[in-house]
């Protein structure tokens, strides 16, 4: 969608070459730090049209000079502008400790904070009043304790949430849809119909988050990051598994999503 990412990636130096040849075809610029350790191996089974993931544990090491590097790459990454993301899954080793002042360096600079984390990380990156986060439902709901369903009532968790410093919640409803509770409001968009036979819905809050993402980036306002992340998503459904979708597939659907306003 235009954006430049540039991709902080732990991983086993081994990895270097074919992290290039992956992130290099779709022009993502990325810093490796090595660690000890594999990463994680994601194993997508297909069959009649389900889906069932396998996830094996995220086995790695961090050493003093491990942890230096990535923080010097955080609050490099901090320094400029933009956004600094803290997404998928921070890897077990890695202390509470260790992550709060990860945090604390990625919300520093001239860079906006946004957070994608679950749990603990998730509760721990709220004190840092992030710029947005991205909750699913089940997320959701484990933050706040809410089991709220109406659009209204949800909006009302998000923003006692924002209340503790975060300023904007973009909470994924799944089929539902999408709704983002800011500053300028509340907004929903109801997901746009599927042009394939089986969906695939491994991807979709990642590619929700970074379209919104790069629209705010790239001067949009929040109604029209909130449809092109849908417009996003809706792409990913139609391809198995994880990928990386192509812009050309997300523009033509952004004008056909519907975003309107949430009435308390």
């Amino acid at each position: 969608l235009g954006a430049a990412p540039r991709a902080i990636v732990l991983a086993p130096a081994a990895w270097r070459p074919r992290l290039r040849e992956f992130l290099g075809e779709y022009g993502v610029r990325f810093t490796v730090l090595p660690v000890a350790g594999e990463g994680r191996t994601c194993t997508v089974l297909r069959e009649h049209g389900r889906e069932t993931v396998i996830n094996t544990d995220l086995a790695m090491g961090f050493t003093p000079r491990h942890l230096t590097a990535l923080a010097s790459a955080v609050r490099r990454a901090a320094a400029r502008d933009g956004f600094v993301v803290f997404a998928g899954s921070l890897p077990p080793s890695l202390t509470m400790r260790q992550a709060r002042a990860l945090y604390a360096l990625g919300a520093r600079g001239h860079a906006r904070l946004a957070l994608d984390q679950t749990g603990g990380r998730l509760r721990e990156g709220i004190r840092h009043r992030p710029w947005v986060i991205k909750p699913n439902l089940a997320e959701f709901r484990a933050l706040t304790g809410t089991r709220a369903t109406s659009l209204t009532d949800l909006a009302s968790a998000a923003h006692a949430v924002r209340r503790a410093g975060v300023g904007r919640v973009l909470l994924s409803l799944g089929a539902r849809g999408c709704l983002l509770c800011g500053p300028t409001g509340d907004w929903f968009a109801p997901p746009l119909a599927v042009r394939t036979a089986f969906p695939s819905p491994i991807g979709c809050g990642d590619a929700l988050f970074g379209a919104f993402l790069t629209t705010i980036a790239r001067g949009g306002d929040e109604p029209a990051a909130l449809a092109a992340g849908v417009a996003a998503a809706t792409a990913n459904l139609a391809h198995p598994g994880a990928c990386l979708i192509a812009a050309a597939e997300v523009r033509p659907l952004i004008p056909r999503v519907e975003v309107r306003r949430v009435e308390a």
